[in-house]
Formats: C-alpha cells, structure tokens, sequence
C-alpha cells in the first residue's frame, strides 16, 4: 500500500518541521515588507494627489477636484491603516522572541506566535480590502447625492481608492500568506 502524498499546510500555517528561527524570520520579513509596500501606497497617493492639485491650477477648488481629492485621501488614510496594522504585528513578533536560537526562539515557535501573528494580520487586511471597497463606493454614492456635479472627481478618486484595495489584496496573499506556506 502506498501512503498518500504530503499535504501543504493550510494557508499561512508554516509547515511543522520547519526551524523555529525560519518560522519567524520568515513572519517579521512577510511583515516588514508589507509595512513597506503599504507606506509606499500612502506616499504614491500623496504624489498623485499633489500632482492633480498642482496641475489643476485654479479649478482645484471646483466640486469635481473637492470630490476626487476627497476619496484620494480615504484611500490614503486606508492605505496608512494597513501600515498601522503591518507595524502592530511587527512589533508583536519582535516583542515575543528572543535572540536567534535562544529557547525564547525556540518556545515563540513552539507556540506558533509568528505564524497567528501573520494569520491575524490576513485577516485584519482581508476586513481592510473590504472597507476600501464599501469606501469608494459610499463616497461616489454620497458625492451622487450630495453634490451631482461632483460624481465625475468621486469616480476618479474612488477609482484610485479602488487601487489600494488591489494592492491590500496582493500584499494579503503574496506578502503575507505566502512565505508563511514556505517556512
């Protein structure tokens, strides 16, 4: 009789014979990098934004220039919450693990701490991506009812917002998740 195949582990469970030192190298890397990615979505919004703004000239103050730089800076602040939350579980792993190979390594691995620590920022992300979605799409229907002549700068902006979502969803599962499969 032959035995079956191993199985990958779940998502984001690091597999069982893995070091415990990969494990949370592993976890501050999946971390750092998504801190990174979510810091440079802020600072590209802002970049755009301040662009638009300069390039607008006087219409920067008209409803449809309001209204798109409005949703420019809930996707910014979004983008700035999913760096908050990045730092949190950094800082949450470094917190509970000791020096490489010392047994506050070793009992931090036995106690999967990296491994729920990158799980339960999956998740934060994965309830982020969804309230950037509800973000950009309450503020085209608020600008709609509001103010009319401002829906064309909501789409624009919401649009833009929409992109923070796409970003949150690729760091979520490549950045995160990923490496954790590997460990």
């Amino acid at each position: 009789m032959t035995t079956p195949p191993p199985q990958p582990p779940e998502s984001g469970t690091p597999a069982d014979d893995a070091p415990a030192d990969v494990v949370i190298a592993r976890g501050v890397q999946a971390h750092t990098r998504t801190l990174l990615a979510m810091c440079a979505v802020a600072v590209v919004l802002g970049f755009i934004g301040a662009g638009a703004l300069s390039m607008a000239g006087p219409q920067g103050r008209d409803l449809p220039m309001v209204a798109g730089f409005t949703l420019l800076a809930v996707g910014q602040l979004l983008a700035i919450t999913g760096a908050v939350l990045a730092g949190i579980g950094l800082a949450a792993i470094l917190r509970g693990v000791g020096e490489p190979g010392s047994t506050d390594s070793a009992d931090a691995g036995r106690r999967r701490l990296p491994a729920r620590t990158v799980e339960r920022t999956a998740r934060s992300f994965a309830l982020l991506l969804r309230v950037v979605v509800v973000a950009a799409i309450g503020g085209v229907a608020v600008w709609a009812i509001a103010a009319p002549a401002g829906l064309l700068g909501a789409v624009v902006g919401a649009v833009l917002t929409i992109q923070v979502a796409v970003v949150i969803a690729i760091v979520r599962v490549k950045v995160l998740l990923a490496p954790m499969r590997r460990a």
